[in-house]
């Protein structure tokens, strides 16, 4: 009888565990989807920037014991629910796409997780100690605060080095990387100079897992050492420091050449393929607040936003002659440039007889004289061109969304006025910072966007999208125009302030969201030979320090986990005694 209740209670005691172990998994599984939801409120829109500090404890407590496998899995719904609600405006397209869109955004942070027991177990802990079983594992508790310093530091590299992976990998979207969440914190992206956002991603990342390691200190006994933390925290200060004395340096700069920019903000619906009535509205809105600004007064330039007429600037259509003959007719009028976001027919070189068609900014001199066109160079998957889509057809019809644009043959800045070398940005490609170093290094002295938020009425995407764009004014230390088509048409300072903008306040401040038709007159002060930042010259010289110091601590992590198994394996071979089988002596 004793033996069958032994069973008995084995089969309970079994049960008891199989059940909480699912409980354990389903809570830990719970915390990271909540979490991650919770951590999509950093970024811009809804502007939890304070949170991007701490908000990140809760995954890395769960994921830094166990195994890398699991630690991925945790991290990989950490990141799902992040992205899902990060890209929520992507609804506005077709519902499903940021649900699929999270699988995919999903994979770094998982990346991330992978990587943080592994470091943990091999790097901070000693092969001596493991090799003693769990008892001594759970008693042990590191005596080095440098050792603890320099893992989360090779874990704050390590997601970076995921982010740039992010920002270039199928084309790449660096947008919400982690430091974008502090767009508002203007003494802080002053750093960006020398490391672009990642810098920021950094600082944030390093804050937590040094909070971490503060907070397991709080219920250690004995000696406590808190250097990691008092180390991030020095930093921040240090950054802050160096912040506001590069905005008071620019506050005292003296006012270079000034010119008056034109932005017309015609606020139209999203009208891809504008029939003919949507077309006449988008000509006449768009030429009424010209002649307003005309009116008004005498700028030296005057620009439109991305596609802002549905229809090829240079197309035999019959809309787009009425099209050229109202712009002629203004360049006429003001005797003045314009210029125009549009949508650009060429000849195909890669299909003879073909058309093919871009996505461009082109200056148009009185009397309709085009004497410069930039063309979009990084163009959006799936929005504007489908992926092997000339080698499989079918896929434009299963995810195509109408058309298949062409990117533009090259970087290079457009001399807008004379003197004035504009960087141009068309659509989303002011998120790119190498589009802006480029224009920088070959000369340009003022960033110029030119887009069209149209798609996203309901959203954050406006807002994300200009929150996202602002560092790369910071990053090049050139002014940046942003003209849109329905709101944050704006002037952005070299240190990222906002210096105009089309519409403000009752109360007078500056209201760049505000979804509304308008005009107004942009006052740019530029060099005519800025003197090139860091970033600009020599790029993301601090992903490769992240990479070289997740490297080392990698190596060391990968040593240590070589001698403990080595070990593990010594303990376990048979030991040689010297006799036969038999039991005698040779």
């Amino acid at each position: 009888m004793d033996i069958f209740q032994k069973k008995r209670q084995n089969r309970q005691d079994r049960l008891l565990a199989f059940q909480s172990g699912r409980v354990r998994i389903a809570l830990e599984v719970l915390l990271c989807a909540f979490s991650g939801a919770l951590y999509s409120l950093v970024f811009a829109g809804t502007d939890w920037n304070f949170f991007a500090w701490f908000g990140l404890i809760p995954l890395y407590w769960v994921i830094r014991n166990g195994s890398s496998l699991r630690a991925f899995l945790l991290a990989l719904v950490w990141g799902y629910f992040e992205s899902l609600f990060a890209f929520m405006w992507l609804r506005e397209i077709m519902f499903f796409i940021p649900f699929v869109f999270g699988l995919v955004l999903g994979f770094f942070p998982a990346l991330w997780g992978w990587m943080v027991p592994f470091l943990r177990r091999n790097f901070l802990i000693p092969p001596e100690i493991r090799l003693k079983g769990s008892e001594a594992l759970i008693h042990w508790r590191s005596e080095s605060p440098f050792k603890e310093l320099f893992c989360c530091t090779a874990l704050a590299s390590w997601w970076c080095l995921t982010e740039w992976l992010r920002s270039w990998i199928f084309t790449g979207l660096p947008w919400n990387l982690l430091g974008s969440s502090q767009w508002r914190i203007l003494p802080l992206i002053q750093i960006c100079e020398y490391t672009g956002v990642y810098g920021l991603s950094f600082l944030v990342v390093l804050v937590n897992l040094t909070l971490a390691s503060g907070l397991e200190q709080v219920k250690r006994k004995g000696v406590r050492h808190y250097y990691p933390l008092l180390f991030s925290l020095a930093l921040v200060c240090a950054c802050l420091t160096f912040g506001l004395k590069k905005i008071r340096h620019y506050a005292k700069a003296i006012p270079g050449n000034q010119v008056k920019i034109g932005a017309v903000q015609p606020h139209l619906s999203q009208r891809r393929n504008g029939g003919r009535e949507k077309t006449l509205e988008a000509v006449r809105v768009c030429v009424e607040l010209t002649e307003q600004l005309l009116e008004r007064d005498k700028p030296n330039l005057i620009v439109w936003p991305e596609t802002a007429v549905p229809v090829p600037l240079n197309s035999v259509d019959p809309l787009a002659e009425y099209y050229r003959e109202e712009v002629a007719r203004l360049g006429r009028k003001g005797n003045l440039p314009l210029l125009l976001g549009t949508i650009l027919l060429k000849n195909d070189p890669a299909e003879p007889g073909g058309v093919a068609v871009y996505n461009s900014a082109v200056l148009v001199q009185p009397a309709m004289r085009v004497t410069d066109v930039y063309s979009k160079v990084h163009i959006v998957p799936f929005g504007e061109y489908v992926p092997f889509g000339r080698e499989f057809p079918i896929l434009n019809r299963l995810v195509g969304m109408g058309r298949n644009l062409k990117p533009g043959p090259e970087i290079k800045p457009m001399e807008i006025l004379p003197g004035l070398y504009a960087g141009i940005s068309v659509c989303y490609e002011d998120i790119f910072p190498y589009i802006s170093r480029i224009h920088a290094r070959k000369g340009a002295n003022v960033l110029l966007v030119v887009t069209n938020d149209a798609w996203y009425p309901t959203s954050n995407e406006p807002v994300q999208h200009f929150a996202n764009s602002l560092f790369r004014a910071v990053e090049t230390r050139l002014p940046l125009i942003r003209i849109g088509n329905s709101n944050y048409s704006v002037l952005v300072e070299p240190t990222g302030q906002l210096r105009q903008t089309l519409f403000h306040t009752p109360e007078g401040k500056p209201d760049p969201g505000v979804q509304k038709r308008g005009c107004s007159i942009v006052e740019l002060s530029y060099s005519c030979s800025p003197v090139q930042t860091f970033y600009t010259r020599y790029g993301n010289v601090f992903v490769g320090l992240c990479g070289a110091c997740f490297a080392i601590v990698l190596m060391l992590a990968l040593q240590n986990w070589r001698t403990f198994h080595q070990a593990f394996e010594d303990a376990f071979k048979p030991i040689s005694t010297g006799q036969h089988p038999g039991g005698t002596d040779r």
